[in-house]
């Protein structure tokens, strides 16, 4: 077999891994090396005082991945389920969905720039 073929093979594999892995782990940077304890609930915090929602669909890997970033602190984050109340998802076409001033986000979204739309700092 010629040499540029077995590259292209061994690019094509290393691409799949890449994306298996991705799909596995979630693509979210969670930035735990500066971001836990009190920095976390912290930051929940301040979303929800300025009524940041997270709108997510069960069994979706990517609302999962979303919802792992926050850790034990989810459980006071705001989260609505659009498959248990769909009413209050009207608008919402992709899942995770970030609402932030009123307007919905339709994507999962890093802390950074989390932190940047929604005007919560991350300490």
């Amino acid at each position: 077999m010629k040499t540029w073929i077995k590259i292209l093979i061994a690019v094509i594999v290393l691409v799949l891994i890449v994306a298996a892995l991705t799909l596995a782990f979630g693509s979210v940077s969670t930035g735990n090396a500066i971001f836990g304890g009190d920095s976390v609930k912290s930051f929940v915090k301040c979303l929800n005082d300025k009524q940041v929602s997270l709108f997510v669909f069960d069994g979706n890997l990517q609302a999962r991945a979303q919802l792992k970033m926050f850790g034990e602190s989810v459980s006071d984050l705001k989260v609505i389920d659009c498959g248990v109340t769909p009413e209050k998802c009207i608008g919402v076409m992709v899942y995770p969905s970030w609402g932030i001033d009123g307007r919905i986000v339709s994507s999962g979204l890093s802390l950074g720039t989390l932190s940047q739309l929604s005007g919560c700092r991350i300490e």
